[in-house]
């Protein structure tokens, strides 16, 4: 399986587990990950109980990730992007990719087989 192959409109536990299954696989399960993607920092991370991407605060008066926000979440009970809202061509705290990018993007940099 692929992370490529993961349907967004997955009931969220069967996407969570499609997920999980797949970190495992990449050898990455429970480990944070650092990802670079136009000139912003991520930390994204799958573990028992959800897959996370948050953006870190680059400020350099704060400390990293302090503040910093969620821009994509699957648990067991929802699965959410910040992808921002259509109308605003240019949102500061929007990462501008979806959860189906997220996951091709950290397959193509960790993925192994």
């Amino acid at each position: 399986m692929t992370l490529r192959a993961i349907d967004p409109h997955t009931p969220p536990p069967a996407l969570l587990s499609r997920i999980q299954e797949r970190f495992r696989e990449m050898g990455v399960f429970e480990k944070t990950l650092m990802i670079s993607h136009e000139g912003q920092k991520y930390l994204a991370r799958c573990d028992s109980q959800a897959f996370t991407v948050y953006r870190l605060n680059q400020q350099c008066r704060m400390p990293p990730g302090a503040p910093g926000w969620p821009v994509a979440l699957v648990t067991r009970e929802t699965a959410v992007d910040e992808t921002g809202p259509p109308t605003l061509l240019q949102d500061e705290f929007a990462s501008g990719l979806t959860l189906v990018d997220w996951l091709e993007l950290i397959e193509e940099r960790y993925g192994v087989g």
